[in-house]
């Protein structure tokens, strides 16, 4: 999440997306998934990040949308290794969590789409915090295309901001997720 070509696995945001109240009381993810972060630094340097990880959880009233961090990838083994052990300390917090209430959450009849802003809990680095995320929602039958967006701020989840031979990344990070769901 933090070094050049990844976007946080918060990324969360838009999981969110998916749900609807009782629309989607279980849900269930299908196909490709994507989480990324990008974060910004002096002189145009970009740091972009990934994952193809993601897990959604029908929490009752609640959908969580579960990034595991420890596969999160920038291009570089060695800034990963840094952002994963030093960073992100996967061993001891290995998720980002993006908690929504579905009551938050609206979703398009069959054959539209929705675009909207909701607030959930996002938790990582061990601490939790409520944030704002934006999202849109297509709908085909039974099946959803999701696609959001959030910003992080590291200082927010204790997260030390990268630093690496004089570059350092802003802590204002952009996160994204990408998925596809359906109802059972």
């Amino acid at each position: 999440m933090w070094m050049t070509r990844s976007k946080k696995s918060p990324w969360l945001l838009a999981f969110a997306l998916l749900a609807a109240p009782a629309a989607l009381a279980a849900v269930q993810r299908v196909g490709d998934a994507s989480a990324t972060f990008t974060g910004k630094g002096p002189g145009g340097f970009k740091l972009e990040g990934h994952t193809g990880e993601l897990r959604l959880e029908d929490a009752g009233a609640q959908l969580r949308i579960v990034v595991p961090l420890a596969h999160l990838e920038t291009g570089i083994d060695l800034r990963d290794r840094h952002m994963r052990e030093k960073y992100l300390e996967v061993q001891k917090y290995p998720d980002a969590v993006l908690e929504v209430p579905w009551s938050a959450l609206k979703l398009p009849e069959d054959g539209k789409a929705s675009t909207g802003e909701a607030r959930g809990k996002l938790t990582l680095h061990g601490r939790t915090k409520e944030v704002p995320f934006q999202y849109t929602v297509q709908r085909t039958g039974a099946a959803y295309q999701v696609s959001g967006s959030m910003p992080v701020n590291l200082k927010d989840f204790g997260i030390e901001v990268p630093s690496y031979m004089g570059v350092t990344v802003k802590p204002d990070i952009q996160t994204a997720v990408r998925f596809g769901a359906t109802k059972s």
